[in-house]
């Protein structure tokens, strides 16, 4: 039998990490302090380690894009343990001016660039990401309309007008355009035949107006290189900054250095660019697809959670009807990174900053848990599920969540209320589409790193 001693290490420096922090002592990962002073009374102290936990993968109906949702997700990777990851954008631009025609006679193209609107942020390889981008071929495209994440737009391939490789946006990459300074954004050069083609239009045809433009144009579709290892990075885009348009340079028979800018425009009313992003998951070949969907009676073992759209966790908290009548202290639920070292690329796909938990009221609907406090003003300090690093060895480092129930599990022993499923999920406060995800033990791992609940009880 052949040892993977590269795999051993990885194992050992992982559980040394681990155990070094908890001093191979649950109740030292959790904190002592938490143990109150106990005079004449009868307080325990009991960790629940049977949760059971199942990784959801599904359709994220509350996620739009269009209208005035105007952040987006654009480009492509491959992450070795959550699979391969898809961005498209979609997008309208309007005339300069009703009734527009270019200036002068005689024009000449210099360049045709579309730029869009970028974060400084990306997810990924700081590398450079291949797109290419087509005339949509969508009648109906509309910006007062709703498109849902995972509906792919029509466009058509053989009207490309531009191929060309782009690279994360810097917050100093400026850029100097005849004298005026421009703010970080993407820059794309379209195909100068596409420049030839806008001066045949005229002022009595497309150029009359916005939509007899969009009409004549339909739409410019931003496509990433899907192929495997061709794309490594996602972009955060953002039309409405004033930065997205599509810019024509060029000359005419009496005067050089002419532009004309097409903008994005956000208004809704008529005229408006239409707008979409289309995003897709693939978790084919990954050790993810043997853990999603799997209604297993006892749980997965492994937690594996991404922010929206992405995989969630159903919690499950078995043995809360065998605590004696008692006043919950505290309750404490643990989660805890299961680092994969260099193979998973835990440095380059990063965790989520929060996890967040709620509670399943019907099948299909959720409420919040008493401990997260008015909704309109949670006490988020209280009720946690911020991301903590509690081992850095090396490359090694492990980040765990932990959340204050002891509210809601008081309610359960009072008979107040049921003891339902809950949810778990990576929460992003940055963007609608958001990458970041975390794999985690689950409830039947190996302590320490299984997902557990902490409880510190008086007994009445």
């Amino acid at each position: 039998m052949k040892i993977n001693f590269r795999n051993l290490g990885f194992a050992a420096a992982f559980l040394t990490a681990l155990y070094a922090f908890s001093g191979c002592n649950e109740a030292t990962v959790l904190g002592k302090d938490l143990i109150p002073g106990a005079d004449k009374v009868i307080v325990k102290d009991t960790t629940i380690n049977t949760l059971i936990t199942h990784n959801i993968a599904n359709i994220d109906s509350s996620i739009f894009t269009g209208q005035d949702n105007f952040v987006g997700a654009l480009g492509s990777f491959s992450d070795p343990l959550f699979g391969k990851s898809h961005g498209f954008l979609y997008t309208q631009v309007g005339l300069p001016k009703a009734e527009f025609t270019f200036e002068g006679t005689g024009w000449t193209v210099d360049s045709v660039v579309l730029y869009i609107g970028c974060d400084t942020v990306w997810y990924g390889e700081n590398a450079p990401q291949n797109l290419s981008v087509y005339r949509m071929n969508e009648p109906t495209f509309k910006i007062d309309s709703n498109y849902r994440y995972d509906r792919a737009l029509s466009y058509d391939p053989s009207k490309q007008l531009a191929s060309a490789t782009v690279y994360p946006v810097y917050p100093k990459d400026s850029l100097n355009i005849y004298g005026t300074k421009v703010g970080p954004q993407l820059r794309i050069k379209l195909n100068n035949s596409f420049g030839t083609e806008l001066f045949q239009q005229r002022a009595d045809g497309a150029f009359l107006s916005d939509s007899a433009f969009n009409k004549w144009l339909g739409g410019l579709a931003i496509v990433p290189d899907t192929t495997s290892g061709a794309s490594k990075t996602m972009l955060f885009t953002n039309l409405n900054t004033g930065e997205t348009r599509l810019t024509v340079y060029y000359k005419n028979s009496e005067k050089d250095s002419i532009i004309a800018n097409f903008p994005f425009v956000p208004n809704p009313g008529v005229g408006g660019s239409a707008h979409a992003n289309y995003f897709s998951r693939n978790y084919t070949g990954t050790e993810v697809a043997n853990n999603i969907n799997t209604n297993r009676p006892g749980g997965d073992n492994l937690l594996y959670l991404q922010e929206a759209p992405g995989i969630y966790a159903q919690l499950q908290l078995p043995e809360i009807e065998n605590i004696p009548k008692a006043v919950i202290n505290k309750a404490e639920l643990v989660i805890t990174e299961i680092n994969s070292g260099s193979s998973g690329r835990d440095d380059l796909f990063t965790e989520p900053d929060r996890l967040f938990l709620m509670r399943y009221i019907t099948h299909d609907s959720l409420g919040f848990l008493i401990d997260y406090g008015n909704p309109s003003q949670p006490d988020l300090a209280y009720f946690g599920g911020n991301k903590t690093v509690i081992s850095e060895v090396g490359p090694y480092k492990v980040v765990q969540y932990k959340f204050n129930i002891a509210r809601h599990l008081q309610f359960i022993l009072d008979k107040k209320l049921e003891n339902s499923v809950l949810k778990l999920e990576a929460l992003s406060s940055r963007y609608p589409i958001d990458m970041r995800r975390l794999k985690a033990g689950g409830g039947n791992a190996t302590p320490p790193a299984n997902v557990k609940l902490r409880i510190i009880y008086t007994q009445l």
